[in-house]
């Protein structure tokens, strides 16, 4: 008979047919918000004086090419992510000691849409790099305060990501520093940050789409145009190469906020004709002025937005769409996204 057991408020359980593990490891280890199925197993197993070797002979049976390195994917946590089938969750919540349902809301790599197809034995495969996302090295400062003191990835959309409490930009860089940039001398990309997390909040998935519109013009800008000095400044204010990807998203992410404050504005707007335009892109280009942009330069991803956006659609036109607005009303460029998730650049319509 097929059996094995889950534990549920303290006690173990029976789980009709599932083999495996009946019991948890001695010492636990607790996930962090958002972290890699890879981090958190590897703290599992090094918590409780196991390799990852052995740790993974207790989850199921490895498929694929590389899941047979174990001691190569232990070595290089930053590369690889973990995935399971159904079988091979429940194992895992049982020498964890939590319910899957908790693993599942901690750890993004355990989302359904990243199951492993099977619904018979137990198995798991470690991809050299997730199917989506980013493994970000997680804030030091953070993980102390939920008292892990090994180094720890987070799997999140983006390569990079801002812990605005402990003011550290932290990416999926594999140089040093690999706590995360200081961001102490950079107020404004906390602010930002603030920002768009307050878009969001505001507006939910309108919100983020929006200030992902900014970004990529943003982006663009940088692209054209990397040497104006307020983002070399920034560069150098956390030792990176001004010229260099990796300094992209944090030079560019306070324009990036402003811009999307006043795309915000267009969009709640009840006019949207030729005047409307104007008036908007003559406010976009008196910000680049302020900012030593080259006006002429960067109008065309302006051009762009607002070609996108410059007639409401007939939801907007009606008087009680205009009376309570609970979430964004945007207009129909945004009906184009490449992508709900991934980065910010693919969420936007203009990528």
């Amino acid at each position: 008979m097929r059996s094995g057991r889950r534990r549920r408020g303290g006690v173990v359980l029976q789980v009709p047919g599932l083999y495996g593990p009946r019991q948890p490891l001695p010492l636990r280890a607790h996930p962090l918000p958002g972290e890699s199925t890879g981090s958190f197993v590897n703290r599992l197993a090094h918590a409780n004086g196991l390799g990852l070797a052995d740790f993974l002979q207790r989850v199921g049976q490895g498929v694929g090419s590389s899941s047979g390195d174990a001691a190569r994917v232990e070595k290089y946590p930053q590369y690889t992510e973990m995935y399971v089938n159904q079988a091979g969750l429940e194992y895992l919540a049982v020498l964890a000691g939590a319910p899957a349902a908790v693993l599942q809301r901690a750890l993004p790599g355990l989302a359904p849409r990243h199951r492993l197809p099977g619904d018979g034995d137990a198995v798991w495969k470690w991809p050299w790099q997730p199917s989506e996302g980013h493994l970000v090295r997680c804030c030091t400062r953070c993980a102390e305060v939920r008292g892990v003191r090994e180094p720890a990835w987070w799997l999140v959309s983006d390569s990079w990501r801002v812990c605005a409490r402990h003011q550290l930009w932290c990416d999926d860089s594999r140089t040093e520093p690999q706590g995360g940039l200081s961001l102490k001398e950079l107020p404004e990309v906390v602010a930002a940050h603030l920002e768009r997390a307050r878009l969001k909040r505001q507006f939910g998935r309108s919100g983020e789409e929006l200030f992902a519109d900014a970004f990529q013009v943003a982006a663009d800008w940088w692209r054209s145009m990397p040497m104006v000095l307020r983002w070399v400044h920034r560069a150098w204010a956390c030792g990176l190469e001004d010229r260099s990807i990796r300094v992209m998203p944090l030079v560019v992410y306070p324009e990036a906020a402003q811009l999307a404050q006043l795309m915000l504005q267009f969009e709640q707007s009840d006019v949207r004709d030729r005047d409307a335009c104007g008036r908007w892109l003559g406010k976009a280009e008196a910000l680049m002025e302020s900012w030593d942009l080259d006006v002429q330069a960067g109008r065309g991803p302006l051009l762009d937005w607002l070609h996108r956006h410059r007639a409401p659609s007939d939801a907007e036109a009606q008087p009680a769409a205009r009376t309570r607005r609970v979430r964004l009303p945007l207009a129909p460029g945004h009906s184009r996204l490449a992508s709900p998730t991934g980065t910010l650049e693919a969420r936007s319509g203009l990528s």
